[in-house]
């Protein structure tokens, strides 16, 4: 009977053991769950992050990006006024006088605001002022090229483009993202661009339905 009664304590140790063992690996696997979950969620945090930041330039090239006067003129024509101060303000930026570029561009929205320059210089001073770090002034330099131009999508095109890239360095979300939006409804240059942007500051901005992309995209328009 002492012995019977020896094997049941034992037993019952045993299992208690056991129990106990169980329940600590439930609860080592329910925490090891747990930071599994904070750490993805860390993890895409930082990788939208910096995902965002890897498709907004820190500064856009001017030999690419400036825009100067459509026509060579021959020499028996005269280029007019507001041409030539384009060019001037192209040249100079290029040469790192930017200084003169801006007041070259000044001069040309000042004199000429009427014509079709205007609207490039507005372009290119707001480039030259996302480059110098300038955000702010340089979405007011990209809407006044969405106001005034309104026959040559391309330049509204690339207005839109930079302007959302210039909220993003603000921080400004959803002002990006109605910008961005715009260049990608508008079918042209940027619009793979556009929609790989449109992507990160939807999941950004809590919006992670990819599903039918595109056809989510064109409800907005």
């Amino acid at each position: 009977e002492k012995r019977s009664s020896n094997n049941y304590s034992s037993s019952t140790e045993e299992n208690s053991v056991i129990y106990s063992i169980q329940r600590s690996w439930k609860w080592m696997a329910a925490a090891a769950a747990v930071a599994l979950l904070v750490v993805s969620i860390n993890f895409f945090q930082l990788d939208t992050n910096t995902s965002l930041q890897s498709e907004t330039p820190a500064q856009f090239n001017l030999a690419e990006n400036l825009s100067s006067a459509e026509v060579f003129r021959s020499q028996k024509t005269a280029t007019l006024p507001a041409d030539s101060l384009l060019n001037r303000g192209f040249e100079a930026a290029l040469s790192g006088e930017i200084s003169k570029a801006i007041a070259a561009y000044d001069e040309i929205i000042n004199k000429y605001g009427d014509e079709s320059a205007a609207t490039k210089a507005y372009l290119n001073k707001g480039i030259i002022q996302y480059n110098s770090g300038g955000f702010g002034e340089s979405i007011e330099s990209f809407k006044a090229v969405i106001k005034k131009d309104t026959k040559r999508d391309v330049l509204k095109e690339k207005a839109y483009w930079y302007m959302g890239n210039a909220y993003i360095n603000i921080e400004q979300l959803e002002k990006a993202r109605e910008a961005i939006h715009k260049v990608y409804s508008m079918d042209g240059i940027y619009r793979k661009p556009s929609f790989r942007l449109l992507k990160k500051l939807d999941y950004k901005l809590g919006n992670v339905d990819y599903d039918n992309f595109e056809e989510q995209i064109k409800e907005g328009e």
